[in-house]
């Protein structure tokens, strides 16, 4: 099972300040050393991981540049951090100039992405720097669209109305989303959050084994898949379902979509007509999408926070949605390879800026923690960070790696160096530790030191090779191995000179939640 780094009172430990090992000239010497390693193969390689798992970032307001931020320029640090697959919101309300209309023009076809009241620039560059990086693309494929699309215009207040989306309507836009990027977008994923009402309205039960907005995402997501089964045909198997939240009944949506009760099994007699599911057929799900955050990104005690909720996902909870796949796959309400898990949207929210928020150093070891809770769980196949960089108010969410552009570049947090080379030490005996990592930055298998800090020094203990993914998980038994500190050195692509991991400790073994 996964397991996490802190110390024995249950709070991150103070790593005493090394005298020597963290110079300059320490890490060119470490540098020369990783290289001859690497030269002569002679590293032991580490234990195996999951080979599919891929990294995803998801920073909308850099890479569109919104406030006048660079965009080639985040994506390219995005690249530059190891990261996999980039994350956005192609969303309707946005792409569609005068979304306040309540009356669709007789000009516009919502079908052909040339219609001229269509602006798809920012997303055209997102997806043009993303392929010049070399990486893969994750599309959030959602509404709300433009006023003329709800179910009642005249009760629209704001943009976006979310009031009784149109299905035909969504599928319409999916159409032109299809169409204009076919072939450079590697995942669909449709439709964002639809479990709060943000984002679908009404909300709510129709009985206990039914909810309002399980019927009308159902609706929305039949549409939009038919359309990339039609105009993207080779993505067809990689169209995610759910995008929910962690809070918000994101199981009962779930059920009510695949007509299923609270118990996971097929609705019945009245529920089975409240929820519409009279001509159900089994839906071609590439895989379910989640966004588990604990209580907003404020969770205190990590992935491992809990929640008083059954109904809820925080990421220590996912044996609840695992058993729900696995019914629905028995019922055939989905394939079986719609039991895989992407991990879309997730991180921790910061003190500074929010006073909210967990601490700096928390932040750093909670990420890497959640990595490797998530590790060892074969459906899993995407983890998630959200925000590169911190919203410019203090209130928003500010889970970012940065803190906020406002002048000049921004200053790192922690937690970007304890992204880029993640570590976690797990306590086995008073003698012996686990030690999981990975390298980001680069590709295929890599030279990693593992170093104990012993009389202010920083010493050699082992040195490993990740797997091709860049993984390691390792065993290193040394008297007292569990009282002492620990980090990972590996060189970085970039530079070619040694890169760091954060200072971590022994804690204990971290394990999903069964209920």
């Amino acid at each position: 099972m996964p397991t996490a780094t802190r110390s024995a009172a249950g709070s991150p430990a103070p790593a005493p300040r090394p005298r020597v090992g963290t110079t300059k000239t320490s890490l060119r010497l470490l540098a020369c050393t990783l290289l001859l390693a690497a030269a002569a193969f002679v590293v032991p390689q580490a234990a195996s991981a999951s080979k599919g798992q891929l990294s995803l970032i998801q920073d909308d307001r850099e890479l569109f540049g919104e406030l006048g931020e660079d965009p080639a320029a985040a994506m390219a640090e995005i690249k530059a951090l190891g990261v996999d697959v980039v994350r956005t919101n192609i969303a309707y309300y946005r792409i569609y100039r005068e979304s306040d209309q309540e009356r669709k023009p007789d000009s516009f076809d919502a079908r052909e992405p040339d219609s001229a009241q269509y602006d798809w620039s920012a997303i055209d560059r997102l997806i043009n720097l993303a392929d010049r990086n070399g990486l893969r693309v994750l599309a959030t494929v959602t509404g709300p669209g433009p006023n003329f699309t709800s179910g009642s215009p005249r009760k629209c207040r704001r943009v976006p109305c979310a009031i009784r989306p149109s299905a035909r309507g969504f599928g319409a836009f999916v159409q032109a989303v299809a169409k204009r990027y076919r072939g450079q977008i590697d995942y669909y994923s449709l439709w964002n959050e639809p479990n709060l009402s943000r984002w679908i309205r009404p909300q709510g039960r129709r009985s206990r084994n039914v909810q309002k907005e399980g019927i009308i995402y159902r609706k929305l997501w039949q549409a939009g898949y038919k359309q990339i089964a039609r105009y993207d045909r080779p993505r067809r198997n990689r169209v995610l379902f759910g995008e929910v939240a962690a809070i918000g009944d994101p199981l009962p949506l779930i059920q009510t979509a695949l007509c299923l009760d609270r118990d996971n099994r097929p609705l019945r007699g009245r529920d089975r007509r409240l929820a519409k599911c009279g001509n159900f057929k089994r839906m071609n799900i590439g895989g379910i999408a989640v966004h588990p955050y604990n209580f907003g990104g404020f969770g205190r005690r990590g992935p491992q926070t809990k929640t008083g909720s059954s109904t809820a996902l925080p990421i220590a909870y996912m044996p609840r949605l695992h058993r729900l796949t696995k019914q629905a796959v028995r019922r055939k309400r989905m394939r079986s390879q719609g039991r895989r898990v992407f991990i879309t949207e997730y991180g921790y929210q910061t003190r500074p800026p929010d006073p909210n928020g967990v601490s700096l150093r928390n932040q750093a070891e909670f990420i890497n923690e959640t990595d490797r809770l998530t590790y060892g769980d074969r459906l899993v196949k995407t983890t998630a960070q959200y925000e590169l960089v911190d919203v410019r108010e203090a209130r928003e969410y500010n889970s970012g790696l940065r803190f906020t552009r406002r002048s000049g570049d921004a200053e790192r947090k922690p937690a970007y160096e304890a992204y880029r080379l993640p570590l976690v030490v797990t306590k086995r005996s008073s003698n012996k530790v686990e030690i999981y990592g990975q390298v980001r930055p680069g590709s295929g298998r890599r030279p990693v030191q593992i170093q104990i800090l012993r009389r202010g020094e920083w010493e050699r203990v082992k040195d490993v090779r990740t797997n091709g993914r860049g993984f390691l998980r390792t065993n290193v038994r040394r008297r007292g191995a569990s009282r002492q500190n620990w980090r990972l050195v590996t060189l970085d692509p970039v530079s070619g000179g040694a890169i760091a991991s954060r200072t971590a400790r022994a804690g204990k073994r971290l394990r999903y939640y069964r209920r």
